[in-house]
């Protein structure tokens, strides 16, 4: 019988893995970089739309629903570089943004849930329980998470007070990647793939389990930094 170890293996925590393969890829030249960012953006914008029931296609590039997709992208990520917190005006942006037509304004009637467990916040309250996630967010223990347990507990929070008539999804997903961008990653998306597995995930953490969708998100941050690396590499 072979002999056991006194103690199991260590393994890596995941986020350090990424951390590695972000410094590895940042050290590539700057335009093979810059390419697999656009292409990455592209497929951002596209799979955004396909998750909340707008048709994108891979050849659908130049509609005017893509490029408003990827406006909002290039806000969030210029003010994830530039700012230190995510604020409510850049929430209102995106949303305008991404959405053509909506203006913004938070909506002023009761809506019902569009996830089991989620209580949308009552109109006059919208505001105050956005600032105070957004306070948690941008505070000691939220800066201190990695970002995928961020994004997680974003995405969870923003979908259940639903403070928009309409897009709210849309929203909360583009502006996941406010959180990538922030720790040095390009931006990230879920795929229509997920859609089926997702709901549940958002469900759980409503309920402030947020194990399986920081995994999500985790596997999210990892496929974008496979196309960048992927990109790089055949430029080289």
């Amino acid at each position: 019988m072979p002999d056991l170890p006194i103690y199991p293996e260590k393994r890596e925590a995941p986020e350090y893995a990424l951390e590695r393969r972000l410094g590895r890829l940042l050290e590539s030249p700057e335009d093979s970089y810059k390419l697999a960012l656009d292409a990455l953006r592209l497929r951002c914008a596209q799979e955004t739309l396909r998750l909340t029931g707008a048709a994108a296609t891979a050849d659908d590039s130049a509609g005017e629903l893509v490029q408003a997709q990827l406006r909002a992208l290039v806000t969030i990520e210029t003010a994830a570089v530039e700012a230190s917190g995510l604020e409510l005006a850049l929430i209102r942006e995106v949303h305008c943004t991404a959405s053509p037509g909506a203006d913004g304004s938070f909506r002023a009637s009761q809506i019902s849930p569009q996830f089991k467990n989620a209580r949308p916040s009552p109109p006059e309250f919208i505001e105050a329980k956005l600032l105070n996630l957004l306070d948690w967010l941008s505070g000691e223990s939220g800066r201190d998470m990695f970002c995928a347990a961020r994004m997680s507990l974003w995405f969870a929070r923003f979908v259940e007070i639903a403070p928009f008539a309409h897009g709210n999804f849309r929203t909360a997903h583009l502006v996941a990647s406010f959180f990538a961008v922030s720790a040095g990653f390009p931006p990230i998306t879920l795929g229509l793939e997920d859609a089926e597995a997702v709901r549940p995930e958002i469900e759980r953490a409503i309920q402030f389990d947020t194990v399986a969708l920081v995994e999500r998100f985790t596997g999210a941050l990892s496929r974008a930094l496979l196309e960048c690396e992927e990109a790089a590499e055949r430029a080289t």
